[in-house]
């Protein structure tokens, strides 16, 4: 979810009850929200796996596993650690509640469900999900600049060793040379070397690329600088 916005938003809804199911799907939907379900146990964590949506309403009293024991595998997972939950729940035992935010749930909304309720409880989960993202996204891109500025700072002198060195040499020996046509290549990529390093130093933005093995590296040439 690169920013808040209901269309873009898929809610799992988990709950025995296909009355209940319904009940909260249509005040989703109505609202633009896309959302999947199922009353299983199991199903959820197969479903929250691999399709990861955007935030999951769990109920807590369930047959066979309980919403409690769904959000602790959940939030045990690689890939669905970091899914909003919110229990959506019947139960008014204050221990139970406790045990289950414990368990790693975001928040609980009592049944019978209120719209507005509802709708205000997942989008301040949202947001929060949002807000820690850009928090993560802007500590990552501190931790990139400044090793760009430290290997920058290192190979600052080295490089303004080989331009003066090849300058030099590009300047004694004849241009239709071989070694003079050499001397002018490595002259050529020294200079394009200089140019990203000057880039790298003074970079406040970048986007990525894709690499090798489904990595991503910094795009030089869509770099901004300040």
């Amino acid at each position: 979810m690169d920013q808040l916005n209901d269309t873009n938003t898929t809610v799992l809804i988990v709950d025995d009850n296909p009355v209940n199911i319904r009940f909260i799907e249509l005040i989703l939907q109505k609202e633009g929200f896309h959302t999947i379900s199922t009353p299983d146990g199991l199903e959820a964590i197969e479903m929250a796996t691999h399709r990861t949506p955007d935030i999951v309403l769990l109920d807590i009293t369930m047959p066979e596993m309980s919403g409690i024991e769904i959000c602790r595998i959940l939030k045990g997972g690689e890939r669905t650690a970091d899914i909003p939950i919110i229990f959506v729940t019947a139960n008014t035992d204050d221990q139970t509640l406790k045990e289950a935010l414990a368990s790693g749930g975001n928040d609980y909304v009592r049944k019978p469900v209120s719209r507005i309720e509802l709708l205000a409880r997942i989008r301040a989960c949202l947001r929060e999900k949002y807000l820690l993202k850009k928090t993560l996204e802007q500590e990552k891109l501190r931790a990139v600049l400044e090793t760009a500025g430290a290997i920058c700072h290192e190979m600052n002198q080295p490089l303004q060793f080989l331009t003066w060195a090849t300058t030099g040499l590009v300047q004694e020996l004849p241009g239709n040379s071989p070694l003079g046509e050499q001397a002018a290549a490595i002259k050529t990529h020294i200079d394009r070397l200089s140019e990203i390093v000057k880039k790298l130093a003074n970079i406040t933005t970048y986007k990525t690329r894709p690499y090798v093995k489904g990595n991503s590296i910094i795009d030089i040439d869509k770099a901004s600088a300040s």
